[in-house]
């Protein structure tokens, strides 16, 4: 470097000998002359000779030194850059040797053109200015145009912009507005050269060194910036291919790369210039010993933000390297951190560790888009606001790939040239969007080469205040952080990045991650707002990505998200970052550390952080410890939080915590249990593990009863005006009334009540507030009550409960109460006014699930049809026939059968009742007796004959009846007794004939009672026995009549036309009747769903791999049988699963296994299912042959291939048939894919497999829900689930993307992450109606079509009779 400045200034004119005037004189009659003739073609130039021209020359290259005060310089300057063109045509105003030799000359004008540029008293005059633009865009244009440089020709033109930018930038002073635009061509001018004629390694060499005295100025970092980038974008598809993500840069800065650069100078560019740029850290260094006053005199005030853009420059590369994209927003005028200059920020200058990190896939997930909520130290119950902070981007039209964003194009103008460069510093605050979870592609480099690239840079940068050097020389370490923070948290940032883009079974080298951790553990405690929240960003996937002992910093993040999401303002990150992005990254990252202390309970801390952890950080031995804190931490979190997003997600975490707790005290149950069986040698060892499982199942049964106490008493007051997080509430409550604790009833009561105040307030809105959601969210309600009157019975057994419960469902069916304060309406006065039809149905749900759990028997089989009651296969007409079909109130179809009567002894009945809620069997008997004394029969009440004897026998004895007492007359009458006048004496003549026929006939009746005894009859008494049994009734009346169902009223026809009596008969003799039937006992009673269970190995590609995987045990993994086994019991399919029969069950399931991986449940033979009283949930692991197989035949297929085979019953295959249908024609599927690699979650074939399930439909990828399970190396599972985005109703809980499970809760919260999905589902659109009514539809349309129009004496006539 000094070789070639001592070369430039060695150059002198001749004319600087002689004095100022005599020079100044000489170069303008020289000048004056020559500078008329540019521009003109029919000029010819008036030197002809080499002499001439090298006089000529010198006398330019003095007048490029003279003042600025005449037109002489510009002249020289004219008459100079029209002679560069030589190089790109020829004129005939250049001298012609000129053209003869064009590289030598030109050789030697940019070597004179270096004087115009040395400093001088008015180089900031516009003048100047122009002069240098124009000379600039000279050089720009011959490198653009020319194609006979030479090699010796480019090294000059080199070495003249490391000159002139040296002679600029060099300076310690703030270097002036050309900065920019000298770097800007000097920058396009190297890269040129790269391509066109490779620079000499001595001339790298020199262009470092002074790269490196220049780093103080902004122009040099930025286009250093811009360099980098645009090389790296061409490098990226030499090095990985052209599938791995774009990273696209304005046209602008790809331009200045040449097309016709080869591969290999690219990748050997990239590198040199890279480092090109010594260590950005030298920044800190340089300028921690000045003093201010040095600081403000040099300049060095700018050095913090060019320390953050060389940084950020560092971070840009990175993110393409791993394959993300950084998305930010553009803020208005922001106030500069340091400084006193306001600027507006450029998308561009904004902190790209700040922002948001999302990858290029087809598959992203996504928050809802719904109004997010301000945080804010009230209490008062959220309400949904939006963000008026800053203006969305415009549109962009590129596809969403890694582009960053254009800059304003280096135009040649004193405006676009004299910008100010305090835009490098990072704006504050900052608004980041909502999402900040990132998948990196799946083809990007690993980070051992990542880091030798980039770690010594970014792990010096992040320990700048450590560093001896600096520490020695700058007591105030403190100022010196907050000076240096925007570089240091881009530093963090990116290194954090780096460390969760790790791949499945990557190893990064230990050096990496102890100093990786030495990084987290220094800024974490300096508690530096800016580089916490940097962390906070970036580490969002931190813990799930099997970094080796990660687990470590466990206790440090602890305490500093208790500080985040404990604290309600966070006055010390206002002004910084967007403060519920800042606690939604917080959140994710507690997701997956809540698993941890129970899975680590055992597990001893074998490094010893003693110095480097504070007091409360440090932890007792072990893991366990440290679940207090985290579960305090949740539910705190929950106090403070007021985003609707940041609630959504912590709520889908507390049905996580609740199970695996539960979970943990069960085991320890069972193991109580078997240890007391055990030898009674170990005693000392069961006593201490009783007090530990005792102290677990305590500790769950707390947990659950807090969790449940906050959720009823926000539900019911600060989150009631908000639907998405009381939806997401009400499915975390029906969650935990599944998960089994040891609590009183009064805590279940409690749910219950807060559940129907909650449907109360929603149901009194006044009308202009109802619409689809809020009529939603009160279905959900219902739903949620039904899960907990069908998990809990026993609360029906309340009086108060089931009042409460039977209120809430005249609520919802009716629309109002009877009883409102303290006025009472009778139902038959009130008008039928819901809230709308969905509430109405599913107050209807509710109420049958009352009718079915409220004193419900016990092992009664109440699946049987027509078949199962005669004893039949296959349901024909001739088994209706000896049914008698009726019809209550239009809604509920009774078939009774009256047995033979040599089969019944007693009255008998077989009843089949089908209704909305389903189809039950009973059999009815008439005792005399309660069947606990059956061993009474009716003989003995029947005495038998028996011969009477006149001892025994009953002796008459006269007794005279009299009508008044005997003895009235022996009282003297008074005169109220005659205040009634007598008989005589008040009859008329009508009166008095009815009275003599009337004493005739009593006269007659006397006589016949009085014959006997005149007679001559014995007068002996019998004794009275009851008439014998008879053996034929008429059962069916007796039943209709006893439950008071056959009145009068009720067969009396409305008269109405299409109404029908309340009690009414159908003709089973009319075709198609029998159909009907079987078409409503397919219809299910509780709503079914099912879903997919994939297998993915590390690597696949293809569908075909995929399915094989389940066809042997060998390509599985033990844990995924395990998981399979936990989702539900093997069912035969076809085969009706009857509640107390004979179903395999939990302990059959390595036997229905056998050697398979799964695919024994392709739904071929068998299948997994979880049932309860609610749901019926079918789980499906498909394989190569479900494809090909016929278990997805149409209906049609079945019947005809069941008449080639009749063993098998027709009913059966149809039903069996119609249900798989109704599974892969389903237009919404979920799909659960255990993936081993967590990098192949992005390139799962989802198109390939719908096609090959034959579930291809339009759209149909939209409409599928993925569930990826990825175990990890600690026995937990990451979850990453793609959603349907354009869902108005917020997460699904209670799985999200970002968050862990444990083994002991994998199986359950899929289940419920299941049935949520289906039941949003559900929510979302008016065309699936809930199963009650589907039945509902079916019994009326059979009532229409096969309803008996009898009168009332056939109806009657037709009981009497067979």
């Amino acid at each position: 470097m000094d070789e070639s400045l001592a070369a430039a200034q060695g150059h002198v004119s001749a004319l600087s000998c002689f004095p100022p005037s005599v020079g100044r004189d000489v170069a303008v009659a020289v000048v004056k002359p020559l500078a008329a003739g540019l521009g003109n073609p029919n000029t010819h130039s008036l030197l002809r000779t080499d002499r001439q021209v090298k006089w000529t020359m010198e006398v330019l290259c003095y007048g490029l030194t003279l003042p600025l005060d005449r037109d002489t310089v510009k002249l020289c300057v004219d008459v100079y850059t029209d002679w560069l063109m030589a190089l790109v045509f020829h004129r005939s105003s250049t001298p012609p040797p000129i053209n003869r030799d064009p590289n030598l000359y030109v050789q030697k004008i940019l070597r004179h053109l270096y004087f115009l540029f040395l400093p001088r008293s008015d180089q900031e005059s516009p003048v100047y200015l122009t002069l240098c633009q124009q000379v600039l865009s000279a050089v720009r244009s011959l490198v653009r145009k020319s194609s006979m440089m030479s090699r010796e020709t480019w090294e000059t033109l080199l070495h003249f912009l490391l000159r002139i930018n040296h002679a600029m930038l060099a300076p310690p002073t703030a270097a002036g507005v050309l900065s920019d635009l000298s770097m800007a061509v000097f920058l396009e001018v190297w890269l040129q050269s790269c391509s066109q004629c490779f620079p000499s390694r001595l001339l790298w060499q020199t262009c470092r060194q002074m790269l490196h005295s220049w780093k103080h100025q902004p122009a040099v970092v930025e286009q250093w910036s811009r360099g980098t980038a645009a090389l790296t974008s061409r490098l990226l598809p030499l090095v990985f291919g052209s599938s791995f993500p774009p990273f696209k840069v304005s046209d602008e800065d790809a331009a200045l790369v040449p097309a016709a650069m080869g591969d290999r100078h690219v990748s050997h560019t990239w590198f040199r210039f890279l480092h090109m740029f010594s260590n950005p850290v030298d920044l800190v260094r340089s300028a921690s010993g000045a003093s201010q006053d040095e600081v403000l005199k040099t300049g060095d005030d700018q050095l913090p933000g060019i320390f953050f853009r060389a940084m950020r420059g560092v971070n840009e590369l990175v993110n393409a390297f791993l394959g993300v994209a950084v998305v930010n927003r553009e803020q208005p005028e922001q106030l500069q951190l340091n400084t006193g200059i306001t600027t507006r920020i450029h998308f561009r200058d904004r902190l790209p560790s700040l922002g948001v990190s999302v990858s290029q896939s087809p598959f992203r997930d996504h928050l809802p888009a719904h109004g997010l909520l301000r945080p804010r130290s009230g209490s008062a119950p959220p309400t949904p606001v939006n963000i008026h902070v800053t203006d969305p981007p415009p549109p962009r039209t590129s596809p969403p790939s890694q582009k960053r964003e254009p800059k304003a194009p280096y135009k040649f103008s004193l405006t676009s040239s004299s910008r100010h460069y305090s835009s490098l510093l990072p704006p504050f605050p900052l608004s980041l969007c909502s999402s900040l979870q990132h998948l990196p592609h799946p083809l990007r480099c690993n980070l051992d080469s990542l880091l030798h690239l980039f770690g010594s840079w970014l792990f010096d940068a992040a320990l700048i205040t450590t560093d001896s050097n600096l520490s020695g020389r700058h007591s105030d370490v403190t100022l010196l952080s907050e000076r240096w923070a925007a570089g240091r948290a881009e530093a963090c940032g990116t290194l954090c990045r780096i460390f969760t883009c790790k791949k499945t079974a990557e190893n990064i080298l230990s050096v990496y991650l102890s100093r990786f951790y030495l990084v987290l553990l220094q800024s974490l405690q300096e508690a530096c707002p800016l580089v916490v929240a940097s962390i906070l960003l970036n580490s969002t996937g931190l813990f799930c990505c099997d970094l080796k002992g990660i687990n470590l910093l466990l206790p440090t993040f602890i305490s500093v998200l208790e500080s985040v999401l404990l604290d309600r303002d966070l006055i010390k990150f206002k002004g910084l970052v967007s403060l519920v992005d800042l606690r939604q990254a917080s959140i994710f990252i507690l997701l997956s550390l809540l698993p941890l202390p129970l899975q680590l309970r055992s597990v001893q801390s074998q490094v010893s952080l003693a110095g480097k952890l504070p007091a409360s950080d440090v932890t007792g031995g072990n893991f366990l410890c440290l679940k207090h804190r985290l579960f305090s931490l949740l539910i705190g979190a929950l106090q403070t939080e007021t985003d609707t997003c940041n609630i959504q997600l912590l709520l889908s975490a507390m049905l996580n915590v609740v199970h695996d707790s539960a979970a943990v005290a069960a085991a320890g149950s069972l193991q109580q249990e078997m240890e007391s069986q055990s030898k009674r040698t170990g005693r000392t060892r069961r006593n201490s593990g009783t007090t530990s499982f005792s102290g677990q199942s305590d500790a769950a049964a707390v947990l659950w009863v807090h969790m449940v106490h906050f959720l009823t008493r926000r539900l019911t007051s600060q989150w009631r005006n908000d639907s998405a997080v009381c939806l997401l509430a009400l499915e975390v409550l029906g969650g935990l009334a599944k998960v089994e604790v040891q609590v009183e009833d009064m805590e279940r009561r409690r749910v219950v009540s807060s559940v129907c105040t909650y449907i109360v307030f929603q149901c009194s809105r006044p009308p202009p507030l109802h619409s689809k959601d809020l009529h939603s969210i009160i279905v959900a309600a219902f739903f949620c009550l039904n899960i907990w009157l069908t998990r809990h019975p026993a609360l029906l057994n309340q009086q108060e409960c089931l009042s409460e419960v039977l209120e809430i469902v005249e609520l919802g069916i009716s629309g109002s109460k009877s009883r409102q304060k303290q006025e009472v309406k009778w139902k038959e006065e009130k008008e039928l006014n819901p809230a709308s039809l969905r509430v109405k149905e599913a107050a209807e749900a509710t109420l049958n699930c009352v009718m079915q759990v409220s004193g419900a028997c016990t092992n009664v089989d109440r699946s049987l049809n027509e078949d199962a009651v005669i004893g039949s296969y296959c349901l024909t007409d001739s088994n209706l026939k000896k049914f008698r079909y009726f019809v209550l109130e239009s809604s509920v179809i009774l078939g009774l059968l009256e047995p033979e009567p040599e089969q019944a002894q007693s009255p008998s009945l077989m009843v089949v009742i089908r209704g909305p809620s389903g189809c039950n069997s009973w059999s009815l008997q008439l005792h005399l007796l309660p069947r606990s004394g059956q061993a009474l029969t009716q003989n003995i009440l029947i005495p038998e004959k028996r011969s009477v004897t006149p001892e025994v026998s009953g002796t008459q004895c006269g007794v005279k009846h009299h009508l008044i007492p005997e003895n009235i007359k022996r009282f003297p009458s008074v005169k109220a007794d005659q205040s009634i006048p007598a008989l005589h004496n008040t009859v008329t003549h009508e009166v008095q004939q009815q009275l003599d026929y009337l004493q005739a006939a009593l006269k007659t009746q006397n006589q016949i009672e009085t014959q006997p005894r005149g007679c001559g009859h014995s007068g002996i008494m019998t004794t009275c026995r009851p008439p014998l049994p008879v053996s034929n009734f008429q059962v069916t009346r007796l039943f209709l009549s006893h439950l008071g169902l056959l009145t009068p009223e009720s067969v009396k026809d409305p008269g109405i036309n299409g109404i029908l009596a309340p009690l009414a008969s159908l003709d089973s003799s009319l075709p198609g009747f029998s159909e009907k039937l079987r078409c409503l006992d397919q219809l299910p009673s509780r709503t079914c769903e099912s879903a997919f269970v994939l297998y993915m190995r590390a690597g696949q590609r293809t569908a075909t791999e995929i399915l094989r995987n389940v066809e042997n045990y060998r390509n599985v993994q033990i844990n995924f049988l395990d998981f399979l086994s936990s989702l539900g019991q093997p069912e035969e399919v076809g085969r009706q699963q009857q509640v107390g029969g004979a179903n395999p069950s939990s302990s059959d399931f390595a036997a229905v296994l056998s050697d398979s991986g799964g695919a024994v449940f392709d739904g071929r033979r068998f299948v997994l299912k979880s049932t309860d009283a609610l749901m019926d949930i079918t789980f499906i692991v498909p394989s190569t042959q479900t494809c090909t197989g016929d278990w997805l035949k149409s209906s049609e297929e079945a019947s005809s291939s069941n008449q080639n085979h009749p063993d098998s019953c027709p009913a059966e295959g149809m039903k069996s048939c119609c249900c798989f249908s109704e599974v892969f024609d389903s237009k919404s599927k979920i799909l659960i894919v255990w993936a081993e690699c967590f990098e192949d979650i992005e390139r799962f074939p989802l198109s390939d497999l719908l096609s090959e399930t034959r579930t291809q439909t339009e759209n149909s990828a939209s409409n599928v829900h993925l569930l990826f399970i990825h175990p990890l190396k600690t026995g937990l599972y990451r979850i990453c689930f793609h959603g349907n985005v354009s869902s108005k109703l917020g997460l699904v809980a209670p799985l999200v993307s970002g968050s862990v499970v444990s083994r002991r809760s994998l199986g359950f919260l899929v289940t419920e992450m299941v049935i949520n999905c289906c039941h949003r589902r559900r929510l979302e659109r008016d065309s699936a109606p809930p199963p009650h009514v589907r039945r509902k539809h079916m019994i009326n349309d059979i009532i229409l079509h096969y309803s008996s129009r009898r009168s009332e004496p056939a109806f009657y006539s037709g009981l009497f009779h067979r």
